[in-house]
C-alpha cells in the first residue's frame, strides 16, 4: 500500500506535511502504522512525530528527540498539535 500523503499551508507560512501507511506489523511498528507528521517553519522542522525503520516510535521538538507512545491515530494528531500550539503555531 502507497503511504496517505497531505500537505496543509498555514496562515503564518509555516505548513503541515503528513505521510500515514499502514504495514504488516513489525519490530518497531507493532501497532501496523508507518507515520510522519512535520510542521515546517521558516524552513526549518520545529515538529516532527516518525517512525521510520529502524527506530521506533518517537518525536522531535525543535530538534530535541524524545520516544512517544503511540496509541492510535487520533491521539497522535492531536498531540502533533498540540505540540505544534506550544510553540505558538497555528494550527
Amino acid at each position: 500500500m502507497s503511504p496517505k500523503l497531505a500537505r496543509r499551508d498555514l496562515p503564518d507560512g509555516s505548513f503541515i506535511e503528513i505521510a500515514i501507511d499502514e504495514i504488516e506489523p513489525d519490530r518497531w511498528r507493532p501497532h501496523g502504522v508507518r507515520y510522519r507528521f512535520a510542521w515546517v517553519e521558516k524552513g526549518t522542522c520545529r515538529v516532527l512525530f516518525d517512525n521510520h525503520h529502524g527506530k521506533q516510535d518517537h518525536c522531535h521538538i525543535d530538534g530535541v528527540e524524545k520516544s512517544y507512545r503511540f496509541v492510535n491515530v487520533e491521539k497522535l494528531y492531536d498531540d502533533f498539535t498540540a505540540e505544534i500550539r506550544n510553540l505558538g503555531g497555528l494550527v
